[in-house]
């Protein structure tokens, strides 16, 4: 809808969050966005805690909008205030929308901005040039997935039935059914480990003792997983993983032979230990603006996490810092240059 000098369009706004752009005003859902001669005005619902939304406007210059650009149907762009610059976004209907919207918004960049936003896009490119896909990363999923409904149909088959039975009732007659179980499938345990079955350092990686604790590894390695596997190139990754799991499996059974160790939390810390010796090396062809972002993501997340394994009981802590340093030292021999050949980039 259009009017004299003006022209609404209606967009969708979100809160934030990995890949949705945010707005400083709190507006969530449906909105819209008003573009005047000399104002922007964006209209929507203002989300409050434990209170109803309340409509709400917000009234923008043109002249304190800089670095707008449109990335597929979201608009983002930065608005200047007097306690200082905020980036605005939201979802347009169709990418052409976006556009239209960007195309009526100033085009002035601010240096630093263009520099960062420059870096950011010849990253992607060159992730894009060298690993376009994550195929190990949907079968490490699948696996671990696969492994544990397989091992939940046959704890609760009717022979578990009988050996839960035999031991008797209750939870922790469960507990030590399924602790058997686990032992059976491949756990680490330290007497079988230490003892000529190395090859529980493998099988122990693709277990896990309960539904939350699956859903946390996979859920880390699927955040962290694709964009390091894509770093590194499948064939690496996989190296990666797998050299980072075995580590973890190594430190936990030295560290603490009696616990019945299992997870991929050991090799999940070992691919954020490979991507932090990535960003270290010179040649690596990650711009600094991209080495800063990556930084200030995944140091917090380490750290809480390292934190947490000290403070929990049950936390398998000399895992995550076996696989830890074991990605670490196979980030530094597995590591590329993500440089694209200028035959290339032509």
């Amino acid at each position: 809808m259009a009017g004299a000098g003006k022209a609404v369009v209606d967009v969708r706004f979100h809160r934030g969050g990995r890949g949705w752009p945010s707005n400083p005003y709190l507006f969530q859902g449906p909105g819209q966005v008003v573009l005047e001669a000399d104002f922007v005005v964006l209209r929507g619902s203002s989300h409050r805690s434990f209170r109803f939304p309340r409509r709400a406007e917000h009234r923008l210059r043109k002249v304190d909008i800089v670095n707008a650009r449109a990335e597929g149907e979201d608009v983002l762009f930065h608005a200047i205030e007097v306690d200082g610059s905020r980036e605005v976004g939201f979802s347009a209907p169709d990418a052409a929308t976006a556009q239209a919207i960007v195309a009526a918004l100033p085009a002035r960049w601010t240096p630093a901005f263009e520099v960062a936003y420059g870096e950011r896009e010849a990253f992607h490119d060159r992730i894009d040039y060298w690993s376009p896909s994550t195929p190990v990363i949907w079968l490490l999923l699948a696996a671990n997935v696969g492994i544990f409904a397989l091992m939940w149909l046959q704890l609760h088959s009717s022979a578990a039935a009988d050996l839960r039975t035999a031991i008797g009732r209750g939870s922790r007659a469960d507990a030590i059914a399924h602790a058997v179980q686990l032992v059976k499938w491949g756990s680490n345990v330290g007497r079988l480990t230490l003892a000529g079955e190395w090859w529980r350092l493998v099988t122990a990686m693709f277990l896990h003792g309960s539904l939350l604790h699956l859903a946390f590894n996979m859920f880390a390695l699927w955040q962290v997983g694709r964009l390091v596997e894509r770093i590194f190139g499948s064939a690496r990754f996989a190296a990666l993983y797998l050299a980072a799991g075995v580590c973890g499996s190594v430190a936990s059974v030295l560290w603490n032979p009696q616990v019945n160790s299992v997870g991929a939390s050991g090799a999940v810390f070992g691919i954020i230990g490979g991507l932090l010796a990535f960003l270290r090396r010179k040649d690596s062809g990650v711009p600094p603006t991209v080495v800063a972002d990556l930084r200030g993501s995944i140091l917090p997340f380490l750290l809480f996490n390292l934190s947490a394994g000290f403070l929990y009981p049950h936390t398998d802590n000399a895992a995550h810092l076996g696989g830890l340093a074991g990605g670490w030292l196979a980030g530094h021999l597995l590591a590329r240059s993500l440089h694209v050949p200028a035959h290339a980039s032509r």
